[in-house]
């Protein structure tokens, strides 16, 4: 929520440090040593309308003591010249009558290397320019503000500033989740991460999301762990031989974290501690799966947004189509497919929906159909065995998800391509 204080005090910080002016202009100087640890964001809006567009549109990008304050500019000035000026900074010019002397003022309070979006009152393509092209604002918006605009002008620039997200060293990390609770999407995500390791070869870390409620444990019969619990309680513990303590191998390259908390239990979301803990995975496998469930929890968002590649199970229903709406319009790190890979589960099910139905519902083409298969499937993952090593058309479903994930080769995947305009699905449809 938008902080209750309308502004931070400065005055305890006043002494501690004190801007040293650098120039009539917001293209940084190289900065000097760093002498504090600056925060990611901070923003100032002059009116209560644009401080809760900012704060939603923001809110799961920026860490949790970052804020939106209610403070005109001048107001705004001030409280950063006694602050170390955290990565990104956020303006509002309405009200000054020369917004370029006001630019011109806030360049002698920030510090070197500091990004600066603005928004104001202009409406004027030639202001724009100048304080884009010749000014170094890294974006404008003219007000009035809303969630769309926000989210497609200033949303790219934030996560472009969290270089943990947008690291692409590493391994690929693909977040599956259920349109909804049953679709089987732990059983996609463990026949996928067994397919990848064992049958292409990669280091692949198959992890349960859902850490109150997972089935990966029970279904793989491996015994559970806290691994993923305790990074969440202490983020600094995040390193390479907590990992291995944690994980329990099904091969050589095929390990699995998954844990069973009480329901009582809530998973601490600590975003920069949940960013180095994949970060820390990513550097040590060529593939990291996760299977966040159904719920979309808070930590299952996290991971959602944080993956290269989202991938979303749906059944043949109706309450499935119904979801992808929302599903598709969860934001994604600016490091993420253009959308989500579609695996229809259970095909050919019983008074279930026709394929060609579903895609002419949902306006694009599924990425990979596997058919209701309740007794292979079934016997397999009562076994604490995977299906996918039974020749015939549930492997071949799963080797069709691998080939759209691009793995092995075929990284221009044709249904990558188009983005998705999810169309109305009425009841009686069917």
């Amino acid at each position: 929520m938008p902080n209750d204080d309308p502004v931070p005090d400065p005055s305890g910080q006043a002494e501690a440090w004190q801007p040293e002016p650098y120039g009539n202009s917001l293209h940084p100087r190289p900065a000097p040593a760093a002498m504090f640890q600056r925060d990611k964001f901070i923003g100032f809006a002059c009116d209560a309308d644009s401080v809760r567009v900012l704060h939603t549109v923001l809110a799961e990008h920026i860490p949790n003591d970052n804020q939106v304050h209610l403070a005109d500019f001048r107001h705004a000035l001030t409280i950063l010249a006694a602050m170390p000026t955290p990565e990104i900074v956020l303006v509002d010019l309405s009200g000054e009558e020369q917004p370029i002397n006001a630019l011109m003022d806030l360049a002698d309070v920030v510090d070197a290397g500091t990004v600066v979006l603005a928004i104001g009152e202009v409406h004027n393509v030639n202001f724009y320019r100048i304080v884009v092209k010749n000014m170094g604002v890294k974006e404008y918006l003219p007000k009035r503000l809303t969630e769309d605009l926000v989210a497609e002008h200033f949303l790219p620039v934030v996560d472009q500033l969290a270089p943990r997200q947008m690291s692409t060293r590493g391994g690929r990390m693909v977040a599956l989740c259920g349109a909804r609770g049953g679709v089987g999407a732990s059983c996609v995500a463990a026949n996928l991460a067994a397919y990848i390791a064992n049958e292409l070869h990669r280091h692949t870390m198959l992890l349960d999301g859902e850490i109150n409620t997972g089935t990966l444990a029970l279904d793989l019969n491996i015994p559970t762990s806290r691994g993923l619990s305790s990074v969440l309680e202490a983020p600094q513990r995040v390193d390479q031989l907590l990992i291995e303590r944690c994980v329990q191998d099904l091969g050589d390259r095929l390990h699995v974290m998954a844990g069973m908390e009480a329901l009582t239990w809530e998973a601490p979301c600590n975003p920069e501690g949940l960013v180095a803990f994949v970060q820390a995975i990513r550097a040590r496998y060529n593939f990291m799966i996760v299977d966040v469930g159904a719920r979309l929890t808070p930590l299952a968002r996290q991971f959602m947004f944080n993956a290269q590649q989202r991938v979303i199970v749906l059944d043949p229903t109706l309450i499935s189509i119904r979801n992808m709406e929302k599903l598709y319009g969860l934001q994604g790190g600016s490091g993420q497919a253009s959308r989500p890979l579609l695996v229809l589960n259970k095909a050919g099910a019983p008074g279930g929906l026709t394929q060609s139905f579903i895609e002419d519902k949902l306006g694009v083409a599924l990425d990979a159909v596997i058919p209701d298969l309740p007794r292979i499937v079934g016997r397999h993952s009562g076994f604490g065995t995977l299906a996918m090593r039974q020749r015939g058309p549930f492997r071949q479903g799963i080797l069709a998800l691998t080939q759209a994930l691009g793995v092995g080769g075929n990284f221009n995947h044709p249904q990558l391509l188009p983005q998705f305009q999810p169309q109305p699905v009425h009841a009686d449809a069917r």
